[in-house]
């Protein structure tokens, strides 16, 4: 994808010095990080940033940790490592059935994470981030969607908009979800969400003549369709 950053790994932790260590290690490794301090934010910079992996620890509010996990998982396909604190067996196997890659205790050493990070890296390398539609690219420096005859330049939230619904498939997604998947929390009106659709609608041209539709899921939510026979 166009503008897309290689190995570049999100960070999801609430404890700023612990975030700040583990970031000075990833960068001088030849990782770009990208952080969040809850899941809300964690989620709301997948759709944003795009990253190669994530990173994240196994209690965070307001969202379900485990939760976030299997979405990132659904969605994207990337790495995930997960932290957890001391012995917890249960844990790790829930978050291992969530999509999660690996599961580390801890404190752990920088030497091991970036281990298990360039060792996830290695067997990912050969697959694709995202299952973006052929004639879809996406570039997330400018914010802009290149639909093979056209450039569109979009808003950052018509940007998270688009790469929310992108990134779920064909699956309707539930206006809550894209209230903290877009604007980070979940207090945001369905009509709020409405407007940026439409908005959204208007300048990719979703008239018929596109391989893809944008649709209103009856009060529920929208999802991105794509006619895989055009």
């Amino acid at each position: 994808m166009g503008g897309c950053v290689l190995k570049k790994i999100l960070l999801i932790d609430s404890d700023q010095g612990w975030t700040k260590t583990v970031a000075q290690a990833l960068s001088q490794a030849g990782f770009k990080v990208v952080t969040a301090p809850d899941t809300a934010a964690g989620l709301k910079a997948v759709y944003e940033t795009h990253p190669n992996m994530v990173i994240m620890d196994e209690e965070l509010p307001p969202l379900d940790s485990a939760s976030v996990c299997a979405q990132i998982y659904r969605m994207c396909h990337i790495p995930i490592i997960v932290l957890v604190g001391g012995e917890r067996g249960p844990a790790t196997v829930k978050f291992l059935d969530m999509g999660a890659d690996a599961c580390l205790t801890k404190p752990l050493s920088m030497r091991l994470l970036l281990a298990r990070v360039r060792s996830l890296f290695r067997r990912y390398l050969t697959k694709p981030g995202y299952d973006f539609h052929p004639g879809i690219e996406m570039d997330t420096e400018k914010r802009q969607v290149n639909l093979g005859d056209s450039t569109i330049e979009l808003t950052p939230t018509e940007f998270r908009l688009f790469s929310c619904l992108v990134l779920n498939g064909d699956r309707l997604v539930p206006y809550p979800e894209l209230a903290v998947g877009v604007w980070g929390r979940q207090q945001v009106s369905p009509s709020s969400i409405k407007f940026y659709a439409y908005s959204l609608r208007q300048k990719l041209g979703n008239n018929g003549h596109r391989p893809f539709q944008l649709l209103n899921g009856r009060g529920i939510g929208f999802r991105f369709i794509v006619n895989h026979e055009s």
